[in-house]
């Protein structure tokens, strides 16, 4: 089922339903609706790649969740839980093994967080191209903690889980072995609301921290209606998100996931 879902994540998002699309309108051309269809893909590539859509599709999960200034006003807790991102591995022509801009912001909340009430902190995330070896993407998150200065022994790792739920899963166990129960989650804002999603469903009491947040203030800059690169980038993510929602929420109410 996992391996199913990544392919019907790619079938789903973009580019590839344009693809489709186009491709529908090549061989039906002559049909009536083929043009329209061909004039409702454009209006929707054009819409999907321009920053006001992105915007209004991200706002609403970036500001879900507020990030969290003070943590002693949400005290007692008892560790830090941030997800992993995408890391770069070692390899042709990249000397070193390194993480993504997400997961430094990711680490880098988690790090601020630790720095004002020391907490365990618990690295959760492993391999999830089901096709690839795995590249120890865990450590190399942990390493950039031990590396900023956290203690090796407040350094903990969940290298099992493929996705956000099967975290939330693998998390509550290394609680309930401590005997932990409140705890700051960290990820990425606009990924805070499937999360939360998902850990509050199968992992005690979350309290969301959110970083690597995103929007700035909205400003009315024309060439922002041209459809660029960042703008598709960022819609691209949201609609992610807003399918991994759809899914979680499914698993959570309707499924005998464990």
């Amino acid at each position: 089922m996992f391996v199913l879902k990544q392919f019907l994540k790619e079938l789903i998002l973009p580019p590839l339903p344009w693809m489709l699309l186009l491709l529908a309108v090549l061989i039906f051309w002559r049909r009536w609706w083929a043009r329209k269809l061909l004039l409702t893909t454009f209006c929707l590539i054009i819409a999907l790649h321009s920053g006001p859509v992105g915007y209004l599709l991200r706002y609403p999960l970036e500001s879900r969740y507020p990030p969290l200034l003070e943590p002693a006003k949400v005290e007692p807790y008892d560790a830090i839980v941030v997800l992993t991102g995408s890391m770069i591995p070692a390899g042709g022509l990249i000397p070193f093994a390194t993480i993504d801009e997400y997961m430094f912001h990711r680490l880098e909340e988690a790090w601020r967080l630790y720095r004002i009430r020391p907490k365990p902190i618990i690295v959760s995330g492993g391999h999830v191209n089901p096709f690839t070896p795995s590249k120890n993407e865990n450590q190399i998150a942990r390493d950039y903690l031990i590396l900023w200065g956290v203690p090796k022994n407040d350094v903990l790792a969940e290298d099992k889980s493929r996705d956000t739920f099967e975290s939330a899963v693998e998390v509550e166990k290394i609680l309930h072995q401590r005997s932990w129960k409140r705890y700051l989650l960290v990820t990425s804002a606009v990924h805070m609301p499937r999360s939360m999603l998902a850990f509050k469903s199968k992992a005690s009491e979350p309290i969301a921290a959110p970083g690597d947040f995103s929007l700035v203030a909205f400003e009315p800059d024309p060439f922002r209606f041209f459809p660029n690169e960042g703008a598709a980038r960022g819609i691209f993510i949201s609609l992610h998100e807003y399918i991994g929602i759809a899914n979680y929420y499914w698993r959570v109410h309707f499924s005998n996931d464990s």
